[in-house]
């Protein structure tokens, strides 16, 4: 064969293991020699995954195939990582309560009220009065009560939330005291995060609200949510009672000035009829006795109205019921609710699956 090509078996050899490049002309004559030598490119080529813009799923696939190995291992190295980092996060517990509004039943009693106090050229409101109770939850005013009180932890230590998020520490806030702690900025600080750390939601249809709390200390979750649940239906009474309150004082008032005014008309009439003795054979008395009896009568029919009104005021001040009953209560949480381990288990594995996947197609067409 090297007599063929004209050239040395040394020389022959190097080409055969590569060490020295094949010229042109030594591949014509080879050709030459042997017509039946065909340059086997095909068999080094690596099959193209995507072809004339269309994606070969049989070469992906077999790709894939012959990488399982190294998509198994990756894959088990993100899932041991995204596991591992689960543990250096927090813990956190989460407590919920449940509350059910009241029915909403029209008062009929106080429809005659509404409609005299409306005469009296005066507005008065319902006692049905609709709280956006979301609001009610998220507001300051609840805020600022539980960051000033104390709770227990489950270690039975009391703590306070500013203490528990570490927001009183001295910190450069002042530039002429670098060392002076604002505490009208820990608090607006500590209001902040107390709202992150509540969620409320509202179900329109059913009315069902639940309130929910997350802490790291389970007993403080549960003991928050419960107080949450307690100063929105202390709340809702307060304002609700306020308003029976304001009518009952309305009434009692119009009852004063009414009566007085029943008295002045019956003393009229008491005096007229005094002086004048015989006005039933005079039609000109006689009109006007009728016109006193008639005030005297309508003032009786006022007064009347209002005594009445006066002791439905009264009883529904006493028997009112709230607007919010508690359907269940917050219970201390056994389980923590974040990190959710088996969450980062698979997206970890998700993300090593597809990236190892993504990494042998890159490496194949290379």
């Amino acid at each position: 064969m090297a007599e063929k090509l004209q050239v040395s078996r040394a020389t022959l050899i190097n080409y055969e293991k590569g060490h020295t490049a094949i010229s042109v002309d030594l591949l014509n004559r080879l050709t030459v020699s042997y017509p039946d030598f065909e340059l086997d490119d095909k068999a080094n080529s690596k099959p193209n995954i995507i072809t004339d813009g269309i994606i070969d799923f049989k070469v992906v696939f077999n790709i894939l195939s012959k990488k399982k190995s190294y998509i198994l291992i990756t894959t088990f190295l993100f899932t041991f990582l995204g596991g591992s980092s689960s543990f250096l996060f927090k813990k956190y517990y989460r407590a919920e309560i449940s509350l059910y509004p009241a029915k909403n039943e029209l008062n009929q009693g106080f429809g005659q009220f509404q409609s005299l106090v409306a005469n009296f050229g005066m507005n008065s409101n319902s006692n049905d009065q609709n709280f956006n109770i979301p609001d009610v939850v998220k507001s300051r005013l609840i805020a600022e009560k539980a960051i000033n009180q104390e709770w227990v932890m489950i270690s039975g230590k009391n703590i306070r939330l500013i203490d528990l998020w570490s927001l009183n520490k001295a910190s450069k806030i002042s530039i002429r005291n670098k060392l002076a702690i604002d505490s009208l900025i820990i608090k607006e600080k500590a209001i902040r995060k107390f709202h992150d750390h509540i969620d409320v939601s509202e179900n329109k249809l059913s009315g069902l609200i639940k309130i929910s709390s997350t802490f790291q200390d389970p007993i403080i979750s549960a003991t928050i949510a419960n107080f949450i649940g307690e100063q929105v239906e202390r709340y809702i009474q307060k304002e609700n009672s306020a308003q029976s309150k304001k009518e009952k004082i309305f009434i009692s008032e119009r009852l004063s000035i009414v009566k007085n005014e029943l008295d002045f008309e019956e003393t009229k009439l008491k005096n007229f009829k005094k002086r004048n003795r015989g006005y039933e054979d005079s039609p000109e008395l006689s009109m006007i006795s009728s016109r006193l009896e008639r005030e005297v009568e309508a003032k009786k029919g006022v007064y009347l109205t209002l005594q009445q009104q006066l002791e439905l005021a009264r009883i529904e001040e006493v028997k009112k019921s709230p607007i919010l009953h508690v359907l269940d209560y917050a219970s201390i949480p056994i389980d923590k609710s974040s990190p959710k381990r088996i969450t980062f288990v698979i997206i970890s594995s998700l993300i090593g699956f597809i990236f190892s996947c993504l990494r042998s197609l890159s490496i194949n067409e290379d």
